[in-house]
């Protein structure tokens, strides 16, 4: 019971969206329906059908936030599709360079803990008795090469400083 409360309790800021959304009641079937035989006669000393439970309250709870969630996973199942197709793209980019890293960094006991310096740098050291780190991969040094915006010659040249304040100018408050 608390598990169903929980998911009730999560559930529960989706549905004004969910039912915003609307939903058109399934066609007609076109096929016409068969015709149903009577029910059999029962022989005379047969005990009667014992009569169908209802469902137990919690079953109907449990039934309509399973396909609450169904169809809400439904509505999403695209969006989710198109996030993991963007999010491959940009992992697969990424893919090579971080292999490099992680061949550049070799083993993480070769370096000392990191350290935080005071202008938010964080600095991690090796090791002095480390052995030489290998060299670094292509897909690393060329994500390392500055873009042509940032080199030297397209940095803006520093601001000029304001001109003095013309006294004759100002308002007294």
């Amino acid at each position: 019971m608390p598990r169903i409360a929980a998911a009730l309790f999560l559930a529960l800021p989706l549905a004004g969206p969910a039912f915003a959304m609307g939903d058109a009641p399934p066609a007609p079937a076109e096929q016409p329906v068969p015709a149903q035989e009577p029910p059999p006669v029962p022989a005379p000393n047969t005990p009667a059908p014992a009569a169908p439970q209802p469902p137990a309250p919690g079953d109907d709870l449990e039934a309509g936030i399973e396909n609450f969630m169904r169809n809400l996973l439904n509505e999403a199942q695209p969006h989710l599709n198109d996030l993991g197709n963007d999010l491959g793209g940009m992992v697969g980019s990424l893919g090579p360079v971080l292999s490099d890293l992680g061949t550049m960094i070799d083993d993480v006991r070769n370096y000392q803990a990191p350290k935080r310096l005071e202008n938010g740098d964080i600095i991690i050291r090796r090791r002095a008795d480390a052995p030489p780190p290998p060299p670094m991969g292509p897909a690393l040094r060329d994500m390392m090469r500055p873009a042509p915006d940032d080199s030297p010659e397209s940095t803006p040249d520093a601001p000029q400083p304001l001109p003095d304040r013309d006294p004759a100018s100002e308002i007294e408050l």
